[in-house]
């Protein structure tokens, strides 16, 4: 839950803060690749036998972990960003 909220607020800040429509999309641009990144590297994890497939139903957590990432680099690179 605590991952959710923080998902939720970390991009919700990294979108608002971005100057301008075209900063605004390049974020949301970031923050769903990193999710689906994430989603992808968990659900592959999953697959597999032996030591490989020893994760399962790790998807969700990872794509919410690196689109928190996400979101605290678009943070950054707004912040950053001489104004």
């Amino acid at each position: 839950m605590l991952w959710l909220v923080t998902l939720l607020l970390g991009s919700s800040l990294a979108v608002a803060s971005g100057e301008g429509v075209k900063w605004r999309l390049f974020n949301m641009v970031i923050i769903l690749g990193c999710m689906g990144l994430g989603y992808g590297l968990g659900y592959a994890l999953g697959l597999g036998s032996g030591n490989f497939g020893r994760v399962p139903n790790q998807a969700l957590p990872l794509s919410m972990m690196f689109g928190i990432v996400g979101a605290l680099g678009c943070l950054w690179q707004n912040n950053s960003r001489p104004k």
